[in-house]
């Protein structure tokens, strides 16, 4: 045996795990990819929100907070608005604040839920009507809120 000559045995162990080396980084690759372009979709979404929110006049958090909460496809906002758990929850932030016995519903604030619908209609336009429809049902108003 000279030393450029190796059993096809050790030949044949060294093209499958370089194969499967290469199959591995390639699926890393691809998934990486898909990242980042989610993440770019996120990012274009949070701004156009922010935007949004700022032209309303409403108090607007940095982009990159909005696109880690609400990521590509607006996240629990966009889940079902309309559920009954969804909009307990909406209810339950424009009360007094308080917990148990002592919470108690008050006109709420115009601007939590414009900033609700704000949302909605960048990330799930679909879903805006009827968030608005269930809004023509609750007393609100301007509040100091």
């Amino acid at each position: 045996m000279t030393t450029g000559d190796a059993p096809d045995r050790t030949r044949r162990w060294i093209y499958l795990t370089a194969g499967a080396l290469l199959v591995v980084f390639a699926l890393i690759g691809l998934f990486t990819f898909s990242e980042i372009r989610q993440d770019t979709q996120s990012q274009a979404k949070a701004q156009q929100l922010h935007d949004n929110l700022i032209a309303a006049g409403l108090p607007a958090p940095d982009p990159r907070i909005i696109a880690n909460s609400l990521g590509a496809d607006g996240g629990a906002v966009c889940q079902d608005p309309d559920s009954p758990l969804i909009r307990a929850r909406y209810q339950a932030a424009i009360s007094n604040g308080a917990s148990g016995p002592g919470q108690r519903p008050v006109i709420g604030s115009n601007d939590s839920t414009q900033a609700v619908a704000q949302a909605l209609a960048v990330y799930c336009p679909d879903r805006l009507p009827a968030y608005l429809d269930h809004l023509g049902t609750l007393k609100l108003d301007d509040t100091t809120k």
